[in-house]
């Protein structure tokens, strides 16, 4: 056999000839003079960048946009496209969990250009960093969130030198909230979920003491101490409380998106992406922030992993010193629900309330699998539902949940976790 018979033996086994080579070679090396785009009234990057078959990061940078914001009549350069499918005619429906190139679907389009109307977007100018200044203060000046603004400069917060100038994020604040519907439309995230929400927080029109004494207001809106002045006596109208929410929720979006990257968070599906703003809204930013292997899973489309992932049941409670720690504990005869860190002053409370949200969240999230949840996310809620039934007992020691509400909470508990797992989660009486 001659050397030519050989290389086309070869070639046709892996399903190719030479010819077919060649002209790819060829194609490969073929210019193909710019395109063009005029936008219509209506229209986002998101929309334009899947007519086109390319990615809103790919349009951006054609373009030199630092936002996404666009208008009505502008001209966009459209880039070429990459090999990469990226908007792909059928979404990766298998349990693998991997959903890279999942397809953006016309109803997430339509949310996301529905936010236009609720959401004020404020162009943010450079700053110089004077001494004394750190992330947190110089964000407090604009109103936007630290994790965003390190991330936009590329920067870590011991890099922080005097006289450099650094960018700022732009600013976002809710308008023409009037409801929930109008909350969600803001938020980005579903009605569904926002009326969960508001019944597992709570709405409260005066200020309120929670579970972990903090003074509350609305649904689930810590406050700070300014706040605190500024509301006290006074009942707030449920516009102002659904606007309090609409950017409560704007503002944990903005920190997300900085930890995972904007192109991940949009791939995000709607139940998924629920579950992890109310993930953050529960726990905060920081707890997220040290939850790694939750985000490079959202980073890297792996959502099966991302939704085992979400299993955090405690709370954080730093105090001035060990004394103060041990201070508090010896207050509970059941010391087991307690981990105290090396430092001495940091304490991790664990409680079944926090077990009972992890549940909702993943049972949420899991609605991506259409019933057929994979067997790593049950196997992850079924230890979730054991810790909480276990915390929840010693909490019933500890008299936080009085001895005669214990069996009707226990009830309540495996009532909701039946339901939100379609009987799959393998209940204890």
């Amino acid at each position: 056999m001659s050397d030519f018979d050989i290389w086309k033996l070869i070639t046709n086994f892996f399903g190719f000839s030479s010819e077919e080579k060649t002209e790819n070679n060829n194609n490969k090396n073929k210019k193909q003079a710019p395109s063009y785009y005029k936008v219509k009234a209506g229209e986002t990057l998101y929309s334009i960048a899947k007519s086109h078959g390319v990615s809103v990061e790919a349009l951006k940078e054609a373009n030199g946009l630092k936002s996404d914001i666009i208008s009505s009549g502008q001209n966009l350069k459209i880039p070429e496209k990459s090999s990469a499918t990226i908007f792909p005619k059928s979404a990766n429906t298998n349990n693998s969990g991997f959903q890279m190139y999942r397809e953006i679907s016309d109803e997430e389009i339509s949310r996301e250009n529905a936010r236009n109307k609720f959401v004020k977007i404020t162009k943010n100018p450079d700053y110089t960093i004077k001494k004394g200044d750190t992330a947190a203060s110089i964000a407090g000046k604009f109103g936007v969130s630290a994790e965003a603004l390190l991330k936009l400069n590329s920067l870590d917060e011991k890099n922080l030198k005097i006289g450099e100038t650094v960018k700022i994020p732009e600013k976002r604040t809710a308008k023409n909230v009037k409801n929930i519907n109008d909350a969600a439309k803001a938020a980005g995230l579903s009605v569904e979920y926002l009326t969960a929400l508001e019944k597992l927080e709570e709405k409260h029109n005066k200020i309120y003491t929670d579970k972990n004494g903090v003074k509350t207001i609305g649904i689930g809106h810590a406050l700070s101490a300014e706040e605190i002045k500024k509301y006290s006596g006074k009942t707030l109208s449920d516009t102002q409380i659904y606007t309090m929410l609409a950017q409560d929720l704007l503002d944990r979006e903005q920190n997300v998106r900085a930890l995972i990257g904007d192109g991940a968070y949009k791939k995000m599906p709607q139940p998924l992406k629920d579950s992890v703003m109310d993930f953050v809204f529960n726990r905060g930013e920081t707890l997220f922030e040290n939850r790694q292997g939750l985000i490079n899973a959202l980073q890297k489309g792996d959502y099966k992993s991302a939704i085992s992932k979400m299993d955090t049941d405690y709370s954080v409670m730093k105090f001035s010193s060990p004394e103060k720690l041990k201070e508090y504990t010896n207050k509970f005869k059941d010391k087991r629900m307690f981990v105290i860190e090396k430092d001495g002053k940091t304490l991790r409370k664990y409680l079944s309330g926090l077990d009972k949200r992890r549940l909702f969240e993943i049972s949420h999230a899991s609605r991506i699998y259409n019933g057929s949840i994979p067997a790593d996310i049950l196997k992850s809620a079924q230890n979730v539902y054991n810790r909480g039934l276990y915390f929840m007992s010693l909490e019933a020691h500890n008299n936080i949940i009085p001895k005669n509400s214990y069996k009707n909470v226990k009830t309540e508990y495996n009532t909701q976790v039946n339901e939100w797992f379609n009987g799959k989660i393998k209940l204890k009486n």
